[in-house]
């Protein structure tokens, strides 16, 4: 596996949360970072009435190589999945942030069709 991949991946997906942070601050959509270790970024975004985490990692068995992303609600209390997205071999820097820019609007339009956003 290469390392050095993963640690650029992983500046980049760092990178991408520090720029969505501020954008979606007055929102009130809040990025915390549970886990930032050499090995693993962990962090969720709460979007009040449904969560998501991106996760950077070297799996031993997932359905990624490297980052996850998976957004989840509770409707009549069972989690239900709103949108999941998970990198590939092959997948480049600016495929993984497109694709998570992707997902936040997924999210974000979930959120506001349920009339729980703040704009």
């Amino acid at each position: 596996m290469n390392d050095s991949l993963f640690i650029g991946l992983k500046q980049a997906v760092a990178q991408w949360l520090n720029d969505i942070g501020g954008r979606f601050k007055s929102k009130n959509i809040s990025v915390e970072t549970a886990t930032d270790t050499e090995e693993c970024l962990y962090v969720i975004l709460n979007f009040g009435e449904c969560m998501a985490a991106v996760v950077v990692t070297k799996p031993d068995f997932a359905p990624y190589r490297f980052v996850s992303f998976e957004a989840m609600d509770i409707v009549d209390g069972v989690h239900e999945m709103i949108y999941s997205w998970y990198d590939e071999e092959g997948n480049t820097i600016e495929d993984i942030t497109r694709n998570l820019d992707t997902a936040l609007d997924v999210v974000w339009e979930y959120n506001n069709s349920k009339g729980t956003a703040s704009v």
